[in-house]
């Protein structure tokens, strides 16, 4: 049994007791009493009415009155005659017996004119068989009354706690966050009321929870996301550092070689033009710096609605130009009025480095296919060949200033890094693979508008 339980049954068993032992005091010393006075009430009326019955009987015939009263009422009957002097009430001869004239009842027959006085005095042999009996019941009456005592204790405990523990009980699963109960105390009494207040509070609880486990993951997702952002800014920045400093330490080199007049550099008008390019390029370089940055901090997002199908026609045509001069092919199937949501520079921007990457790493001789479907909102894919990525540069083709041919000096490798960053500010799905006989990049957009 539970300490509660144990508790009330004790509690329940000496109050049980206790109160069992004082009625029976109560009875013991009341019963009695009242009993005596209840006779004694009894017996006056008795008497008076014996000496109502006397006064109209006459004498000779008055004995069964007397043998019937004293029978019915166990009284002592005493008869004094008008001198006072005691006499049986039976022969009406003198008798021994000494008697005090108290609260006698003088009367005379109806057949002498004698005076004769009544007294009859109270027998407490009655009362005292009465406590006898009381006193004699006392064994049986106690093991009753303790046996009833200690099943009614415990029912009424059991009955009483065994909600209360069970609560008890839930409130400590509740603190060690074991939502997966129900309080089954459903009553009208406030037992009831607390049962269901526990059900109530435990609901709350365990949305209350869920929820900020739901806000703790996204935290922890968002603090995730940001150390990743801090980890590409720090190696994107060192990674301008590093593309930097080549280029400005040639232009800083010609420069001074032009002006000490050393060497090839007295020919300034080749190496102003090598320095013009190369500054020409370092300024393309600070362009697309100056874009990462801006796609980096920007947290406005433009949600203006782009028509997909005429941002891909008009780009194949501008690099349908470039791949002319190459004699690659440009092939371009695009459904109509595909329209999704962004930032139309931005996407431009994108698609046209998806699309300008095609055209260059496609050898002459070539085609680039460009198709544009809807498909779970809308598919792009960008297919040139014949052309080839080796499967180890894959992984890393989305990477700021990674270049799968490291001896190129095409580009500044930062082309797919902005598209890739683009694409994420718009959860636009990406991915490259080769193909039997070229290189296909799909761009997966989750939403479209009509």
């Amino acid at each position: 049994m539970k300490k509660l339980t144990v508790r009330t049954f004790a509690l329940l068993t000496a109050l049980a007791l206790t109160i069992f032992f004082i009625a029976f005091l109560c009875i013991w010393i009341a019963l009695p009493y009242t009993d005596k006075s209840r006779s004694q009430r009894l017996l006056d009326a008795e008497t008076e009415q014996l000496v109502s019955d006397l006064r109209v009987t006459e004498k000779q015939d008055s004995e069964p009155l007397f043998t019937d009263f004293i029978r019915e009422t166990g009284a002592y009957l005493f008869l004094l005659d008008g001198e006072e002097n005691a006499v049986s009430p039976f022969t009406f001869e003198p008798t021994n017996a000494v008697v005090s004239n108290n609260d006698g009842y003088p009367f005379r027959f109806a057949d002498s004119d004698d005076d004769y006085i009544l007294i009859v005095q109270y027998n407490s042999s009655r009362s005292d068989e009465l406590t006898r009996a009381i006193l004699n019941s006392v064994p049986y009456v106690a093991i009753t009354a303790v046996i009833l005592c200690l099943a009614g204790a415990w029912f009424f405990s059991k009955r009483t706690t065994q909600p209360i523990i069970r609560i008890g009980e839930i409130a400590g699963r509740m603190a060690d966050l074991d939502f997966s109960w129900y309080c089954p105390d459903i009553r009208n009494d406030e037992i009831g009321m607390l049962s269901a207040s526990i059900n109530e509070m435990s609901d709350k609880l365990h949305a209350a929870l869920d929820e900020l486990n739901m806000h703790n993951r996204t935290l922890k997702g968002e603090i995730a996301l940001e150390k990743e952002r801090e980890h590409r800014r720090m190696l994107f920045f060192s990674g301008v550092s590093h593309e930097l400093k080549t280029p400005i330490a040639v232009v800083i080199g010609q420069l001074e070689g032009m002006q000490a007049g050393i060497g090839v550099y007295k020919d300034r008008e080749k190496y102003l033009a090598r320095s013009a390019e190369i500054l020409h390029s370092l300024s393309n370089f600070i362009k697309e710096v100056l874009s990462v940055s801006y796609l980096d901090i920007s947290d406005v997002e433009n949600n203006e609605s782009v028509n997909l199908s005429e941002t891909i026609k008009t780009l194949a045509e501008e690099y349908s130009d470039y791949a002319v001069e190459r004699s690659i092919t440009v092939v371009t199937e695009a459904e109509d009025d595909i329209i999704v949501g962004g930032d139309k520079k931005l996407l431009d921007k994108a698609l046209g480095n998806i699309m300008g990457n095609a055209v260059t790493h496609t050898s002459d001789h070539g085609s680039v296919k460009i198709t544009l479907t809807r498909e779970n909102g809308a598919v792009l894919v960008v297919e040139n060949s014949p052309a080839h990525i080796d499967e180890k540069h894959l992984p890393h083709l989305f990477e700021a200033f990674y270049r799968a041919d490291p001896s190129s000096e095409r580009g500044s490798g930062l082309g797919l890094y902005i598209t890739r960053m683009i694409f994420e500010k718009y959860n636009i799905g990406c991915k490259i693979e080769n193909t039997a006989d070229g290189v296909s990049f799909t761009v997966c957009f989750d939403k479209t508008t009509d």
